[in-house]
């Protein structure tokens, strides 16, 4: 048997698994890192009743609610973390998304900190905001009915 033979037999026995290996490395590679697609975050669609708990000079205000539509495909940053700015003058930067979770770095003027929620379940999650190290925001969120329109 020829040497030729040899490579071209011993190359065709592994082609499949080292073609899957590359088409695998070659997914990963191009897909983005920090921004997955809407539809990969595990909350269910529907109405939310987010929850705002806010903490200023170690005493907690009284507590305040909105309500949230998050469509099939729809990005869960608009509709979770943008409720979650503890001011007007905050800044979002430093993103990262799982299918469960959010997390971000935030600044407000000369304070700086971060924020996450935390899916527990596809229809409840929990949060919070810190600046300097201290809680600023506690958040909870309830997925109660589907919206009905886009003025939901």
């Amino acid at each position: 048997m020829s040497l030729l033979t040899r490579s071209v037999s011993h190359l065709s026995r592994w082609s499949n698994p080292v073609a899957a290996l590359m088409l695998l490395g070659a997914a990963s590679a191009i897909s983005p890192a920090t921004h997955a697609d809407p539809g990969d975050f595990q909350a269910m669609p529907g109405l939310w009743k987010i929850t705002l708990h806010t903490l200023k000079h170690g005493r907690a205000d009284p507590d305040a609610v909105k309500w949230k539509c998050l469509y099939d495909g729809g990005d869960p940053w608009t509709t979770f973390v943008d409720a979650m700015a503890p001011d007007a003058s905050c800044q979002r930067s430093g993103e990262h998304r799982t299918s469960t979770a959010l997390a971000w770095s935030v600044h407000c003027g000369t304070h700086a900190g971060n924020g996450h929620i935390a899916l527990d379940s596809p229809a409840h999650y929990t949060g919070s905001v810190k600046l300097d190290g201290q809680d600023v925001l506690q958040i909870e969120g309830k997925r109660y009915a589907a919206c009905t329109s886009p003025s939901d």
